[in-house]
């Protein structure tokens, strides 16, 4: 449904040239899949989503929505020509136009009967049937995101864009309505390619995720394989909890890096791994243990309650030894 192949997208620099903002960037979308792209402000990621939606031209590679060229070097569909819709960070709801009226914005093309039984049917998909008649102010945060995200999906487009979609939501909320609007987009069978700074946001809606850095895709791969099999240190590092250190920290016999991740090590008064107590804090739902290991490297360790006897009760600079749980350890030459 959608195929990024090598984009470079860029603006011109102050003092001449071009600033390269992406750079050799492909991905490619399955119809019916959710992609997001993951990374930190300013690594490229709201630019490739510009670049899709035909707000920005391409400088080299194509863009393909449903086997059709969007985009390539001096090639720029129109954005209401591509077949993608976008839903904007604020929403961008029309204050004056009630919930019906805001769905139906892209639907004054079709005949007034098959417009309201469009914007009824987007309703219902959202769960607001019953709203269609209040304003924007009269909706919650959570309400306004399903009028927005039901006004980009009435005309029915091959790809649905999303840009921060959570962003103008407190955190309680957000951890709500992400799974709400995955069921959502799964119900409606679109295919969506959405971009976002939030880790946990990007775990529970997508399929596939880019983790972007310097205007590149380093890994493009489902959550499960970016946490357990990262490609290189900068995913590594970047998903999830864990820090690098060397590999003699922890007792192997060999050179390079391995990322410990939370539930790498645990105690064990036999174990290989010697380290000495930083702290001990309830986090809730359960403790966690600092630990500084040979080198000077620390690490958080998450403890089940069954490691809790081992370590009650130590002062910090305790001397205390670790097993590595098995398959726990990713290695970096």
């Amino acid at each position: 449904m959608l195929d990024i192949a090598g984009i470079r997208v860029g603006y011109p620099a102050p003092g001449g040239g071009t600033l390269v903002v992406v750079d050799d960037l492909s991905l490619t979308l399955a119809a019916g899949e959710i992609g997001c792209l993951l990374g930190a402000s300013g690594c490229g990621k709201t630019t490739v989503l510009r670049a899709v939606a035909g707000f920005e031209p391409v400088l080299a590679g194509s863009i393909d929505v449903q086997g059709r060229r969007v985009a390539a070097a001096g090639l720029s569909l129109p954005p209401e020509k591509r077949s993608v819709g976008m839903m904007f960070q604020d929403y961008a709801l029309f204050p004056h136009m009630d919930a019906a009226d805001n769905v139906g914005f892209g639907l004054r093309g079709l005949a007034r009967e098959a417009r309201r039984a469009r914007v009824a049917e987007m309703l219902d998909l959202v769960g607001l049937g019953a709203r269609g008649g209040a304003y924007p102010h009269e909706l919650s945060g959570g309400q306004q995101q399903r009028v927005a995200l039901a006004r980009a999906l009435a005309p029915d487009p091959a790809l649905l864009l999303l840009d921060e979609p959570f962003s103008n939501l407190d955190t309680d909320t957000r951890q709500q309505l992400a799974a709400e609007l995955r069921a959502l987009l799964k119900a409606s069978g679109a295919t969506v390619l959405m971009v976002t700074h939030d880790q946990a946001e990007a775990f529970t809606m997508a399929d596939r995720i880019g983790v972007m850095d310097g205007g590149r895709i380093l890994q493009w791969d489902c959550a499960e394989a970016l946490y357990r099999r990262p490609v290189d240190r900068f995913v590594a590092g970047f998903i999830g909890r864990g820090t690098l250190v060397t590999a003699a920290a922890v007792g192997l016999g060999r050179g390079g890096d391995v990322l410990l991740r939370p539930h790498a090590l645990r105690p064990d008064p036999l174990g290989p791994v010697e380290a000495e107590l930083v702290a001990l804090a309830f986090r809730g739902p359960g403790h966690v243990l600092g630990l500084r290991l040979g080198g000077g490297a620390v690490v958080e360790i998450d403890l089940d309650d069954a490691d809790l006897p081992a370590v009650r009760g130590l002062a910090p600079g305790a001397p205390l030894r670790l097993r590595l749980a098995d398959d726990a350890l990713v290695a970096f030459d």
